[in-house]
């Protein structure tokens, strides 16, 4: 489950994330009045099996459901919270609707995993997510390559998500970049996120990779706002 928005007096709309169908949004019928049928489903990050029936509108309506997992630790730790928020969010608004997305939805239960460990996920574990999500998502910034001539990267440089990421300055325009944080966020692409808590989060802009996912997206990530505040 990766979020829910209210409808009518009692009802939800909650979105999904599947492996087989993507992004799917189904009506929660009652999900507001019978707290008692929907107990411990309705959370973001939450993993269920679901039954699903044939409503009379465009959406499938909620049926039997078992839950499989959820958060526990990242409940109850704001940092954690925000960054489980930030992750349902991006990997399901990178994941297409309807039609599978196996490597963002096992992603999802790796982030998932990772924020219940011991570790604490921060600026590089971000990062490393944002990386591997616009990877499986088809959007895979350049970043040791000019977008635009193909040669590889070297001083000066810059980055324009509008041309693809990171450019030689000679060959167009963009805001400044790093050559060591180009190297570390396609670094972070290829390591497994359970390795990333005791990975350095100073380098280079804090939200590189989440304004690319901005400008594939065409909107920003409304919990972006929470890790921001918290300088995730």
């Amino acid at each position: 489950m990766v979020g829910a928005v209210d409808v009518g007096e009692a009802s939800r709309v909650v979105r999904l994330l599947t492996p087989d169908r993507g992004r799917v949004a189904v009506i929660a019928r009652g999900a507001r009045s019978s707290r008692r049928r929907f107990a411990g489903l309705l959370d973001p990050g939450t993993h269920v099996r679901l039954g699903l029936v044939r409503g009379r509108g465009e959406l499938a309506v909620w049926g039997h459901a078992d839950r499989l997992g959820g958060p526990s630790r990242a409940r109850n730790e704001l940092e954690r919270l925000a960054l489980l928020a930030y992750g349902c969010e991006l990997c399901a608004a990178l994941a297409p609707e309807e039609h599978e997305a196996p490597k963002l939805f096992r992603l999802l239960v790796t982030w998932l995993a990772l924020l219940e460990g011991e570790a604490r996920p921060g600026r590089a574990s971000r990062w490393g997510l944002e990386a591997k999500a616009l990877t499986f998502a088809g959007f895979t910034p350049h970043l040791l390559r000019c977008a635009l001539c193909g040669e590889p990267i070297d001083d000066p440089a810059v980055f324009d998500a509008g041309a693809g990421g990171a450019l030689h300055r000679r060959c167009g325009g963009g805001a400044s970049v790093d050559l060591t944080e180009l190297a570390f966020l396609e670094r972070l692409r290829r390591t497994p996120l359970a390795e990333t808590p005791s990975l350095p989060g100073d380098l280079g802009a804090p939200f590189r990779l989440s304004d690319f996912a901005r400008y594939q997206l065409g909107h920003d990530l409304k919990s972006r706002g929470m890790v921001t505040d918290l300088h995730l």
